[in-house]
């Protein structure tokens, strides 16, 4: 079954600040060379949910860059219920801009794979969950944007380098329909760590489906990136369906070796780079002792 979506155009697009239509190269950037594996913990109250693993690998001679993610529930989830979810995105060289990408949800019995192409002003999508119900189509994206995917859209911010109190926006793909997402840069925030003060970059945010949007309510969130030229994603608090989620880094791995392990989404990660002492990254972020998303940031 195909079908195509024209998206209204937004209403005054620059009175929320600028596009952010790709991510910005600076000498300050180095998010583009660096491979890296992420891991985090995924809490709702202050339960475990489970575990997230996120690798970042640059382009080879024969691959564009990749992000992957796999997500696992934790052992008291699924006593509960089998779930699981896994995302693959290519980006291009040299914007970094996405490509591709493959998601694959499992919610119990319910099984959902997608399928999105990207270009500028536009997207193609293929769905399916299982064999029972195929969708495919198209849609187009305001201003002739660069709609992103959520790996993308996280290289994004983590490249952008904004002023205190700027304001920006981008347009993402959320399975096969289009959210425009505002951004707002709260700047610099201390947030304590086991005690000691430690500084962050804090974004806020807030997602609104273009698609009926009275049907599905706007989604907010806050990110804590690490105030140095990685910019590494420390914690982000969302809205869920169920609740606000919390995700918070546990560990970095580094290195070539971090993309050698093969395919998230295929193998387990292998153990062997280099890893970042948990007094920086790590364990030292899992405390709960942060500034509520409504407080404002220190100054």
């Amino acid at each position: 079954m195909g079908c195509a979506a024209s998206i209204p155009e937004a209403e005054d697009p620059g009175s929320r600040g600028r596009l952010l239509d790709v991510p910005l190269k600076s000498p300050s950037t180095r998010l583009a060379g660096a491979p890296e594996v992420l891991h985090a913990e995924i809490e709702l109250l202050g339960i475990q949910l489970g575990t997230l693993q996120s690798s970042v690998c640059p382009p080879t001679a024969h691959s564009l860059a990749t992000v992957e993610t796999r997500v696992t529930a934790a052992p008291l989830v699924k006593m509960i219920r089998h779930a699981s979810g896994e995302a693959k995105t290519q980006l291009a060289a040299p914007s970094q801009a996405p490509q591709a990408s493959e998601y694959r949800f499992r919610d119990g019995d319910l099984l959902r794979n997608y399928r999105v192409d990207y270009r500028p002003g536009g997207y193609d999508y293929a769905y399916d969950n299982g064999g029972t119900a195929q969708r495919t189509g198209q849609s187009s994206v305001p201003e002739g944007a660069y709609p992103h995917d959520l790996h993308s859209a996280l290289v994004l911010l983590r490249t952008w380098r904004p002023r205190l109190g700027e304001q920006a926006y981008f347009y993402v793909v959320l399975g096969r329909r289009l959210w425009r997402v505002d951004v707002t840069s709260e700047g610099p925030q201390v947030i304590k760590v086991q005690g000691s003060a430690r500084l962050t970059h804090r974004i806020d945010g807030v997602g609104v489906r273009l698609w009926r949007p009275s049907e599905a309510p706007p989604k907010h969130f806050s990110l804590w990136l690490s105030e140095d030229a990685d910019r590494v994603p420390l914690r982000m608090v969302g809205d869920a369906s169920f609740g606000e989620v919390t995700m918070t880094l546990t560990d970095r791995e580094q290195g070539n070796d971090a993309c050698e392990g093969g395919s998230l989404t295929q193998v387990e990660a292998q153990p062997t780079a280099r890893r970042e002492p948990a007094t920086r990254v790590g364990r030292a972020w899992s405390t709960s002792d942060i500034p509520a998303r409504g407080r404002s940031p220190a100054r």
